[in-house]
């Protein structure tokens, strides 16, 4: 019978009835306690003033097994966590014991002194950067892990989609409160805290059942989720084998990160700062990435080198049957018209250039540039600009076909479930929805991984970088690995390129990002002409649309996202926009939170240069890392380590508005080229 008790309070001995599992490997066989656990904290300011040490004010560890939750234990201080964890894990009978937190990142920052004057160092950490760490394991047996990376989500909204029986009970505890350790908490403040593990507990156990998963081999990751089911697969196929064939070789690697991009988000320059009242459409790919992934050819042998030197025409007069990377130079670029809003040239991924002139990112014209492209880019560059002089160098090309038919059909066979879930299975959807969408992270994750180093007596990291031929011939030989990197980088090539066609199809073309197209104007012939297209080519491959209670699900296709009756947008994830169903504001800002738009009060022609979004309004929030490297009593008698103070932010708006582009690109650019460049 479940049981919530304070950490002192619980008969701990009921634990000893909870099984063990068996993980054997050729080194050695391990057990680990076959329960899912949650660990959480709530933490207080010591005063109201801001970049002060913070200190844990309460914590939960809930438990649950076969199906049912066992307990929830509290308590206030950081050593009475630690006390509870060591009851518990010498209550059960296995190796090991599997912890998790969620967002660990945050949690581990107060708990690390009091973890490690109890259990030494850790033996194993794995971090995706510094200060973010996704899982940690002690001598003892005790393994943390961070359940945010895995959900890919609030908690609060974890347990909404998984639809748990406890839910995230959302405003009973006051974060502005200042609160010491000898706090007693009020009915809502317990309930708050026990709700948070339980739905913790109850969400990965719902995941947990659905991946068919033991509790030593979750995943770390939501990318891990899919990768492992795919693996699976691609056994029956050799798909290592074929890996090992189709990786090129080192120099060759390097090259194609140099061509990698993420998604195309760019904003109109003659729109910037502008009111729109014209109805602003936005229409939106439908699973962009597994369409093209479904729809394309791809890189399917090593590649080769090619001739030294060629024109970008010879490229791409033979890209039908080849994909290539090169080394683009090109002499005085620019546009060719100066009503082309969405440049193609990025600025970032240029390895030199000369008296570039930069619009949100993207080139309109310079002096000189050298930049690693595919073809794919190539052709736009060549729809979009006109040079005095150019070469392509370091070229290489790779055979190109259609992606292997147990990977594309295992991407159609995810859409079809997430197709036929949607609205009636709210976990299994997802979770599909999940598992799609990962397919192409699968495929760009980097051969070579820096060593991300936590000092233990300072809490500070640094980073190795292992980026050399050995450590990526280890990458290779892995037999672990399956899929190659190239196809990733492909993949958002010919999502741009749709991208850019969807474009054309508007008189103005205000705002891109990835997927979706922001237009006034649109020429409906065009967009449904596109769609048909998107059907046939996935017919041509032996796929279809998705029937589900008389309703057809196409991948690729643009479907009507929204209309804004108010846009107004000043750059890249900068924009804000009065949707014409609900006739509220709207914002995306890198870095501010959706709430944030209050700040404007309720007025579009607020959102401009210099507008202030208040932290208290949008819960921006400053990370603060206070680092004090020893366990010490505060004079309220608080016990205190390293903390991290949040603090509201403020987030200042800024652009670049059209007079100031006009004035740099209609000065004179003269440009003396070099011979040793």
């Amino acid at each position: 019978m479940y049981e919530l008790s304070h950490w002192r309070s619980y008969n701990y001995k009921k634990l000893s009835e909870i099984k063990t599992v068996k993980r054997c490997s050729k080194k050695r066989i391990e057990t680990f306690n076959n329960a899912i656990i949650m660990l959480d904290t709530e933490t207080s300011k010591k005063s109201v003033e801001h970049g002060q040490a913070n200190h844990v004010v309460a914590f939960t560890i809930s438990i649950r097994s076969k199906r049912e939750n066992i307990c929830t234990l509290y308590g206030n201080k950081p050593t009475e966590a630690v006390k509870c964890l060591n009851k518990i894990l010498k209550a059960m009978q296995g190796d090991k014991t599997i912890v998790y937190i969620h967002n660990l990142s945050y949690d581990w920052v107060f708990l690390r002194l009091f973890l490690m004057e109890e259990y030494g160092s850790p033996v194993k950490q794995l971090n995706t950067k510094p200060h973010y760490p996704i899982v940690i394991e002690f001598a003892n047996g005790l393994i943390l892990k961070d359940s945010y990376i895995l959900a890919q989500k609030s908690l609060e909204r974890w347990a909404k989609d998984m639809d748990v029986e406890h839910k995230k009970a959302v405003g009973k505890w006051d974060y502005d409160m200042i609160r010491s350790q000898d706090h007693d908490f009020t009915p809502e403040e317990l309930e708050y805290i026990e709700h948070d593990t339980l739905a913790g507990v109850e969400c990965i156990e719902a995941l947990q059942l659905q991946l068919h998963k033991r509790i030593y081999s979750m995943p770390y990751t939501a990318t891990g989720i899919v990768r492992d089911e795919a693996r699976k697969i691609g056994k029956q196929y050799q798909a290592h084998d074929h890996f090992s064939k189709v990786s090129s070789d080192f120099t060759v690697y390097k090259l194609l990160e140099q061509c990698f991009h993420g998604g195309y988000t760019h904003a109109n320059r003659y729109m910037i700062n502008e009111t729109i009242t014209d109805p602003v459409i936005c229409r939106d790919f439908t699973s962009s990435y597994p369409y093209v992934m479904l729809t394309e050819k791809y890189p399917v042998t090593k590649f080769h080198q090619y001739k030294s030197m060629v024109s970008i025409d010879e490229l791409i007069n033979n890209s039908d049957r080849y994909a290539f990377i090169t080394k683009l130079v090109l002499v005085k670029p620019r546009l060719k018209d100066d009503l082309t809003i969405m440049p193609v040239l990025q600025a970032s991924k240029c390895i030199r250039s000369i008296n570039a002139v930069i619009d949100n990112g993207r080139i309109l014209c310079a002096g000189y540039v050298e930049i690693y492209v595919t073809d794919i880019t190539l052709k736009l560059i060549r729809d979009q600009y006109h040079w005095d002089d150019h070469v392509c160098i370091e070229n290489y090309y790779s055979k190109k076909d259609y992606l292997p038919k147990w990977f594309t059909d295992y991407i159609f066979d995810l859409f079809r479930q997430k197709s036929e879930l949607k609205g009636s299975d709210p976990l299994n959807y997802m979770l599909a929805k999940a598992k799609l969408n990962s397919c192409y992270g699968m495929c760009v994750q980097k051969a070579i991984s820096d060593d991300i180093l936590e000092d233990y007596l300072t809490g500070e990291y640094s980073i190795t970088n292992n980026y050399n031929p050995d450590k990526y011939a280890e990458y290779v030989n892995n037999r672990n690995k399956f899929l190659p990197y190239q196809w990733g980088v492909f993949v958002t090539e010919y999502a741009m390129q749709n991208l850019f066609i969807l474009g054309s199809f508007c008189e103005k073309w205000i705002y891109s990002d990835t997927d979706s197209v922001y237009g006034i104007g649109w020429d409906e012939d065009k967009v449904n002409e596109y769609n048909k297209s998107c059907l046939m080519k996935l017919k041509a491959n032996g796929y279809d649309s998705i029937t589900v209670n008389g309703k057809d699900y196409i991948l690729g296709v643009a479907e009507l996202d929204k209309t804004c009756i108010e846009y107004r947008v000043l750059g890249a994830k900068r924009y804000c926009y009065r949707d014409k169903e609900d006739k509220e504001l709207h914002i995306t800002v890198a870095g501010v939170p959706k709430k944030g738009v209050n700040s404007l009060k309720d007025d579009i022609n607020n959102f401009a240069k210099g507008a202030i979004f208040s932290g208290e309004i949008s819960g921006k929030l400053q990370h603060t890392y206070i680092m004090s490297g020893e366990i010490y009593i505060d004079e309220q008698g608080n016990e205190t380590g390293d903390s991290i103070d949040l603090s509201p932010c403020d987030y200042l708006l800024d652009d670049i508005t059209v007079e100031d582009w006009m004035s740099i690109f209609d000065k004179v650019i003269e440009v003396q080229v070099y011979d040793d460049i």
